[in-house]
């Protein structure tokens, strides 16, 4: 009788998100996971996705961390910056730089009409924030920045807000800060991947206003640029990488809450100003050759190579 394939019979395992776990039987299982590959001395890839986890920087989620610095053979990283984070700075010899694929062709068409749904104008620009929506996120602050240039900068624009809320109690804090405010629409579910699409066509550009505390890498970034869409967001890691290599976002920087406010509210007001003139679609095709060079088949052979002895 031929034997059930066992996930442990893989020979390379890759992990990502994985040093960061919501809850301590969630560490604990994967603590047994990590622990079962390494003594069976498989190939180990890690993929470092932040700095720290967003929300949850419990002392255990840095005894994986230890445990995948220590034992992974390759330590993959998206972005140059990545390689100044200081908990590498022994791992170097492992790690390889490989910047974050495309999304090109990962969600379905769709025959949603995004503008109907949410009872918006069919002329409006919208600005979009698309993803969990977290406490990390600074939403709030991007709807106190977006109030305060909107009528000077596009009186007719709406910023959407979408996505799942966690934890439950933030959601009933968000929606007394979002409440009565101005061209803010806040639609607080889960956007299923088949309808993923049809949010990121109607969308004027996207906007992502990242913390410097965990965040470095935008997938968000390069979602949009996949589908020919720009980006407001600070100046992370890996969007350094592509303002560099295409300067196909609007850009800050930042160095405190008040500071981030007025600088995230003067790059959206730039924004609305080259959508209104047209100059926004210059920064998109540069943003969308910008995927397109190191996208998953570009660099397939580097890709593979993370899997090779």
């Amino acid at each position: 009788m031929k034997r059930k394939a066992d996930v442990y019979d893989s020979d390379v395992f890759h992990f990502n998100w994985f040093d960061q776990c919501e809850n301590f039987s969630s560490f604990i299982y994967r603590f047994f996971v990590l622990l079962r590959v390494i003594l069976s001395k498989k190939r180990i890839v890690w993929t470092i996705h932040n700095i720290e986890g967003h929300d949850h920087a419990a002392a255990y989620n840095k005894i994986l961390r230890y445990f995948l610095l220590r034992f992974s053979d390759v330590i993959h990283v998206m972005s140059r910056k990545s390689l100044e984070v200081p908990f590498l700075r022994k791992y170097l010899h492992k790690v390889v730089l490989i910047p974050h694929g495309d999304y090109l062709g990962c969600y379905p068409e769709s025959s949603l009409d995004v503008r109907e749904k949410m009872g918006l104008s069919p002329d409006a620009p919208i600005v979009l924030f698309l993803g969990a929506v977290r406490p990390y996120k600074n939403v709030e602050l991007l709807a106190k920045a977006f109030c305060d240039v909107r009528d000077s900068a596009c009186p007719e624009a709406i910023l959407l807000v979408c996505g799942s809320v966690k934890p439950a109690e933030y959601l009933d804090k968000l929606q007394k800060e979002l409440e009565g405010r101005k061209g803010v629409v806040f639609y607080p579910k889960f956007v299923p991947d088949e309808d993923v699409s049809a949010f990121l066509k109607c969308a004027a550009f996207l906007v992502a206003p990242y913390s410097y505390k965990s965040a470095l890498n935008s997938g968000t970034v390069i979602m949009a640029g996949s589908y020919s869409k720009t980006v407001v967001c600070p100046d992370i890691a890996n969007v350094q990488d592509v303002q560099d290599e295409s300067d196909g976002l609007y850009v800050y920087h930042y160095e405190d809450d008040l500071e981030h406010e007025k600088n995230l509210g003067d790059m959206l007001k730039r924004a609305l100003a080259d959508y209104r003139s047209g100059d926004i679609a210059g920064k998109e095709r540069k943003l969308f050759d910008y995927v397109m060079k190191n996208s998953w088949k570009s660099n397939r052979s580097k890709w593979i190579s993370l899997y090779l002895k």
